[in-house]
């Protein structure tokens, strides 16, 4: 796991928010291929469903109901320090993610702007340059002129 660099001027939970969005983003692209895999495991388990719920009893054993219980209060204990772990190594990963996504944006808008940029400069140039010609009045301005002056 690298860290994060920290000579950044963006704190790190906007940097995982546009990693998360990102991830997302990738996640769910890959949405419509996963659905078409689980309905056709549905299809494959639905006997196998309906024939164990069929055998199954229907008398209920508390005992061990609350035996299963306590294994598995245990086990969420124990499993939510691994949890904590694994989720700081993901928010780090996704700070990462997200410094690459805004760095691609940031380049990306740059390139865009320097694209606008000589697209306009000669634009400004050209009127730039035609309010530094002299102006020379038209005929109705030179008659209109010198009847008043008359």
């Amino acid at each position: 796991m690298s860290t994060p660099t920290e000579t950044r001027k963006i704190p790190a939970p906007i940097y995982a928010a546009a990693g998360a969005g990102d991830l997302a983003y990738q996640q769910l692209r890959k949405l419509p291929a996963k659905v078409a895999e689980l309905r056709g495991r549905v299809a494959e388990l639905r006997p196998v469903v309906t024939e164990t719920l069929a055998e199954a009893p229907r008398k209920v054993d508390v005992d061990k109901l609350r035996g299963a219980a306590m294994r598995n209060a245990q086990a969420v204990v124990v499993g939510a320090q691994a949890a904590q772990e694994k989720a700081q190594a993901v928010y780090a990963d996704l700070v990462i993610r997200g410094e690459r996504v805004v760095r691609s944006a940031r380049s990306e808008t740059a390139d865009e702007i320097k694209v606008v940029a000589e697209v306009v400069e000669p634009e400004t140039t050209r009127r730039s340059a035609d309010a530094q010609l002299p102006t020379v009045p038209d005929k109705a301005t030179k008659r209109a002129r010198t009847s008043t002056a008359k």
